[in-house]
């Protein structure tokens, strides 16, 4: 059997509600099916999961007990294509040429360290869903203020935009709709935890910045649907943060502690983050960035609790219990 040209990397953990939309989609897109691998990294699934995936013609990767990350690094190594493409339970693909268009960029330029989606909006979502996917293209505005800023260098024919990464790896990327060439994959060190905030970044530091986006094509990322339920994702992404600064604190957030200080000042207070809403909205038409000061407040209050609960004493194992239950209900 010839190897599939891509194979798409699906971590999950008891994520029967949302993964059937996740895997139609990919089993929609206008390409060969021979082409696509579909490897589900399953952590420990105790609801109908496996039975989605083996429905939609995927491959179970066992990653019993461990997290999201981990799990995925176990699907590249099963992977058989010469991309992959990063997808989570609660992404849909828009549109059936999204792959096609993507992988016709991808071998124009490979030189690019990948494609990256955008995230589109949907009517069924709510006004928070949209605004922290569509409008921030980042799911947080803290996240957001502290980025790196790509450059856009080209516009090519098919809408293909080419953009240039920060050289110091300041701009997160790697999931969500993203797709990367499989051999990058083998730059990951044996026995070395995979982390998306430590491996995409240190490639753009040796040299590749180039960063591939095609206006209009992208995904709807189904992340929240309520405050509470962004505030518990905020704890939850802190106290990853903490578990992988432990392993590696090279991440794309890494330095700048006055800019980290200057975000704190600006959200916290909640000023900046109205007017500059407002401009937003205004000059976009947009009245989902009228939710910027709010969220700014609510992510703040989350992102700090969580690293206080990624500091506390607990051991290492407790707090990988505590984010997959706070995980666990987010998909419920």
């Amino acid at each position: 059997m010839k190897d599939p040209v891509v194979s798409f990397v699906i971590p999950t953990l008891n994520a029967e509600r949302l993964l059937p939309g996740c895997l139609a989609s990919i089993r929609a897109q206008d390409v060969d099916p021979a082409t696509v691998e579909i490897l589900v990294a399953d952590g420990g699934s105790r609801d109908g999961t496996a039975a989605v995936a083996s429905r939609h013609g995927a491959t179970m990767v066992d990653a019993a007990g461990l997290m999201a990350e981990a799990a995925k690094r176990k699907a590249f190594e099963a992977s058989r294509a010469r991309y992959i493409a990063l997808l989570d339970a609660d992404n849909e693909i828009v549109g059936t040429a999204w792959l096609p268009r993507a992988l016709a960029a991808l071998d124009r330029h490979p030189e690019a360290l990948g494609f990256e989606s955008y995230y589109l909006k949907s009517p069924a979502h709510t006004a928070l869903n949209r605004y922290l996917t569509s409008c921030l293209q980042i799911s947080d505005p803290y996240a957001r203020f502290l980025a790196g800023r790509p450059r856009l260098a080209a516009r090519e024919t098919g809408d293909v935009e080419v953009y240039q990464l920060p050289a110091d790896g300041s701009y997160p990327t790697g999931a969500n709709g993203f797709i990367f060439r499989r051999e990058l994959a083998g730059r990951l060190p044996r026995g070395e935890a995979y982390h998306e905030a430590v491996f995409f970044p240190a490639l753009m530091r040796e040299g590749l910045q180039t960063l591939l986006k095609i206006r209009g094509c992208g995904v709807l990322h189904h992340y929240v649907t309520s405050w509470g339920d962004y505030y518990r994702k905020r704890q939850r992404a802190m106290i990853i943060r903490g578990l992988r600064r432990e392993e590696a604190p090279a991440t794309w957030d890494a330095g700048g502690g006055g800019r980290k200080l200057a975000a704190l000042l600006y959200f916290g207070t909640a000023a900046g983050p109205a007017v500059e809403g407002l401009v937003r909205a205004v000059a976009s038409g947009d009245p989902d960035w009228l939710l910027h000061p709010l969220a700014g407040l609510v992510s703040t209050a989350g992102n700090a609790l969580g690293i206080l609960r990624a500091r506390s004493r607990v051991d290492r194992a407790a707090r990988e219990r505590m984010t997959k239950a706070l995980h666990d209900r987010a998909q419920r």
